[in-house]
């Protein structure tokens, strides 16, 4: 069959490049450069981006004669730098960092990738280094305001150095489709019969054995038990909910009253609060608590493995979907961004030893929910918004420290002038939150920032500040706003207590009602701080994005009469003190903060 191949040098987003040329009609790949070779059936290759300097001395390669090749390729951020580097172009590190959403211009009528398009285009952006210099018999085809190569063409040799593949660059989809048009006239790919597959490769695996599912009450693991249960039957699927004391409210209790409508057999709910709260009593570390919850579930699977298995031998289903994988560093060459609770040493291990089926591991989470509602499940179940495997354990952002110790006035002098020119002030915060840049995890600081006196608010503003901000001043990774100046916010100590969650969890609550009728928030994590006002009440941040498949997100505008209206409520009714609403795009910040 003719293809397309994604090499994969470790970037975020491979597997999304090659569901985007099997969407537009060709059956695509993803291989390892270390041992690519150009066979009969590649009509197309696509260098994917990755976390590492073409500049440094190990840097991928890949072993491609491009005088002699006639396949067209196309370089993707890292890909882009590294071909134009394979034609003795120049590649700089320096200031002109671009993360997040960013205005093109396209240069050049006669390109081939950006024929047809607007002079103006949107598109995502996640770099440090770009090209500054390209042999002439290339061309120039789009620039941004911080970089002039954002875009490249050959007579067989293009580049991006944003990604088309995302949902975010409007006419992605559009410039791959091009690029395709280079490659071949034919489109012959159809995934049909993708339940059916799925339900077959379980049937494969499973045998005669039957399976344990760790059901977290979200659509992964749902789609997952449905699945499975479709494959060899209600009788041979068991479920187990392990209530960490980590759950939104009422979760536990919704859980089961959704599998009795489904009819769903043999569920059973661990209450495990008290073993959860003592195991992470003064933990602190995001990475540390992800790995313990993980190590927490393992346990008490293999409990509840070990009294099934007396008669019968059980397999473990986990509802892992790809970004979960990704995040997690799953190959050799991507970089850590956060562990997920599911990838944690003793799941691997697990996963090595054959004990685990994730069967919808390649899976995006726009995949999953078309499979939920081919496998049948209702839609208000398979459409509800995404909540983690650790749930709100990282949405309280631990600290033991009464006190910052850094010292910020340089970078925030700094900022405030990039902020002056929008009407604004802001400060850096004293705690970090976890983002990708580049390909790379950061764990930096957020800033707050707001407007000046009776400046109008506007959210084009905000989300040009944000970027211009994060882009500008590497001690920073997130932008905040607040409806208000903030003046004296202190760092207090916050661990996961009962007190706390329980107050979170109502705040929480509240928030999702408040919203649940705007359908583009695709999520809105609720995230409690270790930061205190003038009058002691702790203090929240709410992050509503837009997104497709987790791989990136936008954040969603809110009305501000309407946000000041519900933080008003929120801050009486609970006694929290400030509230502020994270304007971060994924890249640079994660949807979560830990």
């Amino acid at each position: 069959m003719k293809k397309i191949v994604i090499v994969d040098f470790g970037g975020q987003y491979s597997h999304l490049i090659a569901r985007r040329i099997r969407d537009l009609g060709i059956y695509s790949e993803i291989v390892n450069p270390e041992n690519f070779k150009i066979i009969e059936d590649i009509i197309g290759i696509i260098f994917s981006g990755g976390p590492r300097s073409v500049n440094v001395e190990n840097s991928y390669k890949i072993n491609i004669d491009l005088e002699k090749n006639t396949i067209p390729i196309l370089g993707i951020c890292f890909g882009h730098q590294l071909l134009a580097k394979m034609v003795d172009g120049e590649i700089e590190s320096g200031e002109n960092k671009e993360y997040g959403l960013t205005s093109v211009t396209c240069v050049n009528e006669n390109s081939k990738l950006l024929q047809n398009l607007d002079s103006k285009q949107k598109v995502w952006m996640s770099h440090g280094d770009h090209v500054s210099k390209l042999p002439n018999d290339f061309t120039i085809t789009a620039s941004s305001n911080s970089i002039e190569i954002a875009a490249y063409e050959s007579k067989k040799y293009f580049g991006f150095q944003f990604h088309p593949e995302v949902t975010h660059t409007e006419n992605g989809l559009k410039m791959l489709d091009n690029f395709i048009k280079l490659c071949t006239k034919e489109r012959n790919w159809n995934a049909k019969n993708f339940k059916q597959q799925l339900i077959s490769e379980i049937q494969e695996q499973v045998k005669d054995r039957k399976l344990v599912l760790l059901l977290s009450g979200g659509v992964d693991s749902l789609v997952a038990l449905e699945l499975c249960i479709q494959a060899i039957g209600n009788e041979n699927v068991y479920s187990i909910h392990i209530d960490t004391g980590f759950m939104r409210k009422d979760e536990s209790k919704e859980i089961m009253e959704y599998f009795r409508e489904l009819n769903f057999k043999n569920i059973k709910i661990i209450k495990a609060e008290k073993l959860y709260l003592d195991k992470l009593k003064v933990v602190t570390e995001p990475e540390e608590k992800r790995k313990i919850i993980g190590k927490l579930f393992v346990d008490i699977a293999n409990e509840e493995l070990a009294k099934l298995s007396k008669s019968e031998e059980f397999l473990l289903v986990q509802g892992t979907i790809y970004p979960d994988t990704i995040e997690s560093g799953s190959t050799d060459k991507a970089a850590l961004i956060k562990t997920h609770h599911n990838r944690v040493s003793e799941i691997q291990k697990m996963i090595d030893e054959g004990k685990i089926i994730e069967p919808i591991k390649e899976l995006y989470k726009d995949e999953v929910r078309k499979l939920g509602e081919e496998l049948g499940l209702p839609f208000n179940l398979v459409h509800r918004q995404p909540f983690p495997g650790p749930g709100l354990a990282i949405r309280v952002i631990c600290s033991n420290k009464i006190e910052s110790k850094d010292d910020f006035w340089k970078e925030e002098a700094f900022m405030n002038e990039i902020l002056s020119e929008f009407r604004m002030m802001g400060k850096i915060l004293p705690i970090k939150s976890v983002g990708v840049q580049g390909d790379f995890r950061t764990y930096h600081h957020p800033a707050v920032v707001w407007f000046k006196g009776n400046e109008s608010k506007s959210w084009e503003k905000l989300i040009e500040c944000s970027s211009k901000v994060i882009n500008k001043l590497k001690t920073v990774n997130r932008i905040v706003f607040s409806l208000n100046p903030i003046e004296n916010l202190k760092l207090d100590r916050l661990f996961l207590e009962k007190d706390n969650l329980d107050e979170l969890r109502e705040v929480d609550a509240y928030f999702r009602d408040k919203t649940d009728m705007i359908k583009e928030i695709w999520q809105m994590p609720v995230v409690q701080l270790p930061l205190k006002d003038s009058e002691d009440n702790m203090c929240y941040v709410i992050r509503p994005v837009c997104s497709f498949d987790a791989m990136s997100a936008s954040i969603y505008e809110m009305d501000f009469e309407l946000l000041n209206e519900i933080f008003l409520e929120a801050r009486s009714r609970f006694k929290i003190g400030h509230i502020l609403y994270d304007v971060t795009s994924k890249p640079p910040g994660t949807i979560e903060w830990e």
